[in-house]
């Protein structure tokens, strides 16, 4: 009898991993374009017809002027290649109100949807690398500084630090979500190439007391760039070694090995938006669930 329970209860073990197995998602590729400069965030606009790439053109810290904003058709077949000029480093992006705003380095520049054009730049004197921008369900705009580890929020006209926490060394990746802030931390032990001592966590903040809680199933995952939410799973970029993972129900498992330098990936419905930073290309993917 002890034999027998043994064996059905493995073979219903084995059943449950065979249809987990089966149950993964996969990646099927879309679309690839070609003739970036640098891209290191993809945005993709509410009305789904239009994605917005920043280009770096040039070292991520320089303060050139060389950078901008592509427009790009949601299948990636058109595009206006300059579409916003006139900065420098720019990186991660968010919508609100058909305002597009962008961090550079020390600056959020705000930009019109409709035409491109620079509406301001708000300045924030302390920040030394400003790296993406989100928006609450209430309009609340938050800035990360990956250098200084400060997450910034928009007040009118001026940025303000919002928080700094001993656990985000170097937050990069930023999503609003309900009353929660999640952040995609880097990493500690910061190096020259940009690499780390200890992988970064995925963190969640509330928004209204700052307490801060480790994912589990982002704990130590990476340097972590972009984070995205599709369904009921989040996916998230390393940007040193290209892994893509998804994570969901407390698990974690590396959905893709993609090209170094994956920055700040962008989502609409199941599709992936991911900009290849280091071979000036941007792909576009759709999640599908076996």
């Amino acid at each position: 009898m002890t034999t027998l329970f043994r064996t059905a209860s493995l073979s219903l073990t084995t059943a449950l991993l065979t249809s987990q197995i089966m149950a993964s998602p996969v990646l099927e590729m879309s679309w690839q374009a070609n003739g970036f400069e640098q891209p290191e965030s993809v945005l993709a606009s509410p009305d789904q017809n239009w994605l917005y790439v920043s280009n770096i053109k040039g070292h991520p810290l320089a303060a050139d002027g060389d950078g901008y904003i592509t427009r790009l058709s949601a299948d990636g077949s058109q595009r206006v290649s300059k579409w916003a000029e006139g900065m420098d480093a720019p990186k991660g992006m968010a919508i609100y109100q058909d305002k597009l705003y962008v961090a550079d380095l020390q600056q959020l520049h705000v930009i019109d949807t409709q035409s491109g054009r620079k509406l301001t730049s708000i300045f924030a004197k302390e920040a030394k690398m400003l790296n993406d921008v989100t928006v609450s369900n209430e309009g609340q705009i938050f800035v990360s500084d990956l250098l200084t580890g400060q997450i910034y929020t928009l007040n009118g006209q001026q940025l303000d630090i919002w928080m700094e926490h001993p656990e985000l060394s170097h937050p990069n990746g930023l999503l609003a979500e309900g009353n929660s802030l999640l952040v995609a931390d880097w990493g500690t032990g910061m190096k020259e190439d940009f690499t780390t001592s200890t992988p970064g966590t995925l963190y969640r903040v509330d928004l209204a007391s700052q307490s801060i809680t480790a994912e589990a199933s982002g704990y130590q995952l990476g340097n972590l760039d972009g984070i995205v939410k599709i369904g009921d799973a989040y996916l998230v970029s390393d940007w040193i070694s290209g892994a893509l993972y998804y994570l969901s129900d407390n698990e974690r498992i590396q959905l893709k090995q993609l090209p170094s330098g994956l920055a700040d990936i962008g989502s609409q419905g199941d599709v992936l938006y991911a900009p290849f930073m280091m071979d000036n290309k941007v792909a576009a993917y759709r999640l599908l669930q076996q």
